[in-house]
């Protein structure tokens, strides 16, 4: 028990002491967070269909989230998805880190007393875990710290949002109100086909508000890895928030189809804080401070409810 302790209480504080002690830029803090997100969603969802197809027993009983230990998931996110990556700045290599990945998800999996159902199973599992969570969470650490790869970078950043916010918010909800994904899993696949229709409108206002982001505005839509120039293309030529919009809908109607009230709910509050914290953008991307097009642009769209006819020039850009 103490030494899982200490696998997850470790690495946290080292990593909290080095965004305490300022050494890191706020770009390499985002690029820490952000591959620690990518690494804890994806770990935690292959943890999962890990054991639910007995590819992996676990001898550990409490914290269980879905039959995972939540610790370990989290200890796993800080160490292959933030800190690790961050040995960048010591000059190493991909190479190496992807060695140090592999050793540390092995003495993580085994010193917890994790036991696989045989050796081959411990390389697939192994093997799937750096494939698919820690490799892209080091990828997207990487990319950001760098501002490369702008359209891989916001396809790893928006399947980590998309993740966080239709499955793994809702799966909370579900285990802190005793509910679960019945309403989704058990309803005739042709009815759920059509209760999933009306999510196509949020989809698309979301996407092609990620896609102007990343074409136009050289960024992400994370407030901290923004858009370098304004962005007033696209789909934002008739509307100033449409991923905001996009995700208020997307809740709401969510919230629907896996019947489940409060993540209906989440959507007003959503609506409430982007209202309230409309300027919090503004206050991490220098656009809406230097660009004097700001002004002009949040002037002539609106923000809730598109206009018809698009009155804006190309010539810009917009920080979301």
């Amino acid at each position: 028990m103490i030494i899982r302790s200490l696998l997850l209480l470790l690495p946290l504080a080292f990593w909290g002491g080095l965004f305490i002690s300022q050494r890191l830029s706020i770009r390499e803090i985002t690029a820490s967070f952000l591959g620690f997100v990518l690494v804890f969603l994806s770990a935690l969802i292959l943890n999962i269909l890990l054991v639910d197809y007995d590819l992996l027993n676990l001898s550990i009983t409490d914290n269980l989230f879905y039959g995972v230990p939540f610790d370990m998931v989290f200890s796993q996110a800080v160490i292959t998805g933030a800190l690790i990556p961050l040995s960048r700045l010591l000059g190493w290599g991909t190479g190496f880190r992807l060695v140090t990945q592999l050793l540390m998800l092995i003495v993580i999996y085994y010193v917890l007393g994790l036991e696989f159902a045989n050796i081959t199973a411990s390389l697939f599992i192994v093997g799937a875990v750096i494939l698919f969570s820690a490799f892209p969470g080091m990828l997207l650490s990487d990319w950001t710290a760098r501002g490369s790869n702008i359209g891989a970078r916001s396809v790893l950043q928006s399947s980590a949002w998309a993740c966080l916010l239709l499955w793994l918010f809702p799966s909370v909800v579900f285990y802190l109100t005793g509910a679960n994904w019945a309403g989704l899993l058990q309803r005739d696949l042709v009815l759920t086909g059509l209760y999933l229709l009306p999510l196509l409108l949020p989809a698309c206002l979301i996407i092609s508000a990620l896609y102007q982001f990343a074409t136009e505005g050289d960024g992400t839509a994370f407030p901290y890895d923004p858009p370098v120039r304004l962005v007033t293309g696209g789909v934002y030529r008739y509307l100033s928030n449409p991923m905001q919009l996009g995700i208020c809908l997307m809740m709401g109607w969510w919230g629907v189809v896996i019947q489940s009230i409060w993540i209906s709910i989440s959507a007003l509050v959503s609506l409430v804080l982007f209202i309230v914290f409309k300027d919090v953008c503004n206050g991490s991307c220098a656009i809406g401070k230097n660009n004097r097009q700001w002004d002009d642009y949040q002037k002539m769209v609106p923000k809730w409810i598109p206009r018809l006819r698009s009155g804006v020039s190309r010539d810009s850009s917009r920080c979301k």
